[in-house]
């Protein structure tokens, strides 16, 4: 089936979305056409599921399933990656699985499926609160790093929920150390969560920071002690030095790496085996991500710290929002996270500056669509394409990111301390 179908759904659903809202606001009834929207979003979703890009449940049946079976039984396997598909945690993660290991494929495929669905309406529901609440929903419905998450079977769409908790924890100033337990057990699942460690010592959450990497570093020890030290030396070898210096081309990889990748090479959109890029290539990546880095640093210190709960969730959507773009590989599924800075903005939409709101729609439309790649068949179209095109995901992160830093500031010359330091610095002047 050509992959543009998902295309047209995916508009379609939206196109029908936009006229409920439309017909709810003129009617001034909030119940009108509810049956239909209904309808619609359950047709969007089962369409979307069965025309995303991916074999279904591979990542589970090929990654965490194998490494469940392997953990307890023959740990020395479990990076075998001969298979397609390989597991790539630290060892001690696959113990997470090992409960799914004694069931039959199937059954076990379900009860991953309906745990991750579960804890993905959660998530959804904590997000969508107040007058944006249906819009947020919406806004999950539409996420096609969302359906291909579920259809794949990986994990990221688990992660929202308690991504969304220690967020939660460390903007209302309370349960800094649970907020921190929080993110050492996400970095592990998703190493490039890490990110937040040095963040949280820089904005002087001690406590959560100290609490994360005593988490981590117990986690780790821990995993050593149980599988030794060859097995974890061949972990770090493999998926760290080798994979994380060398990009990875597939369509579906969307960070800086990916961009540069699909910017400077073809013909490996469908290639997920690290390629050789040179020196320049390196070069260019480490200058972008660092330019990222220190666009952020600088926000963060223009802003200075966060005063209050919104100006919090910003800040860590910024973060959040810079680990996906910076990390060496990005999957697509990685973007579905940012729902979580998208829908923080989307409910403070009447504050927004014209320009934001304008950025903001750009990069949810950006970040939105299906995860399916194209074959363009005119050689120029293709080339622009398979070039630019297809990173679509990576350049509606970095439009968020930019409304994010945009977003903190205006917050940060709104707050009643930065207007009172401005106006004694006014006169003294």
């Amino acid at each position: 089936m050509p992959a543009w179908i998902a295309y047209l759904v995916h508009a379609s659903a939206a196109a029908i979305a936009y006229g409920i809202f439309t017909v709810r606001r003129r009617s001034g009834d909030e119940r009108a056409l509810k049956v239909f929207e209904i309808a619609t979003a359950v047709v969007l979703a089962g369409a979307l599921l069965a025309l995303t890009s991916g074999p279904i449940l591979i990542d589970f049946y090929k990654a965490y399933l194998y490494a469940g079976n392997a953990v307890l039984s023959q740990p020395s396997t479990l990076y075998d990656c001969n298979r397609g598909q390989c597991f790539v945690n630290l060892p001690i993660v696959a113990l997470l699985f090992a409960p799914l290991a004694p069931l039959d494929p199937s059954i076990a495929g379900v009860a991953f499926s309906a745990a991750g669905a579960a804890l993905l309406v959660a998530a959804v529901r904590r997000m969508a609160r107040g007058r944006s609440a249906d819009t947020i929903v919406w806004m999950a419905l539409l996420s096609g790093p969302i359906y291909y998450s579920v259809r794949i079977g990986n994990t990221t769409h688990m992660l929202l929920l308690p991504l969304l908790m220690a967020f939660g924890r460390l903007a209302d100033g309370r349960g800094a150390g649970g907020a921190g337990a929080i993110l050492a057990a996400l970095s592990l699942l998703k190493p490039p969560l890490a990110l937040f460690l040095p963040y949280l010592v820089l904005r002087r959450h001690f406590r959560a920071a100290v609490v994360m990497g005593a988490c981590a570093a117990c986690i780790v020890a821990a995993s050593i002690a149980w599988f030794g030290i060859d097995l974890h030396a061949f972990w770090f070898r493999e998926f760290v030095i080798n994979q994380g210096s060398r990009p990875i081309a597939a369509y579906n990889v969307q960070s800086v790496n990916g961009f540069l990748a699909h910017l400077l090479t073809r013909g490996h959109l469908r290639d997920w085996y690290p390629i050789d890029a040179g020196p320049r290539f390196s070069m260019l990546s480490a200058a972008l991500s660092a330019a990222l880095v220190a666009a952020v640093l600088f926000e963060c210190w223009r802003a200075g710290s966060p005063k209050t709960s919104a100006a919090h969730h910003v800040e860590l959507g910024m973060i959040l929002c810079l680990t996906v773009l910076v990390a060496p590989i990005s999957w697509t599924h990685y973007d579905l996270l940012l729902l979580i800075p998208g829908a923080a903005l989307v409910s403070r939409w009447a504050s927004l500056e014209p320009r934001c709101r304008a950025g903001l729609a750009a990069a949810l439309i950006l970040i939105a669509p299906p995860v399916v790649v194209l074959s363009v068949q005119s050689r120029i179209g293709n080339a622009l394409y398979e070039r630019l095109l297809v990173s679509h995901y990576f350049a509606g992160a970095v439009v968020l990111l930019a409304v994010l830093m945009a977003e903190r500031q205006r917050i940060a010359k709104t707050t009643p301390e930065h207007s009172r330091l401005s106006a004694v610095t006014a006169s003294n002047a």
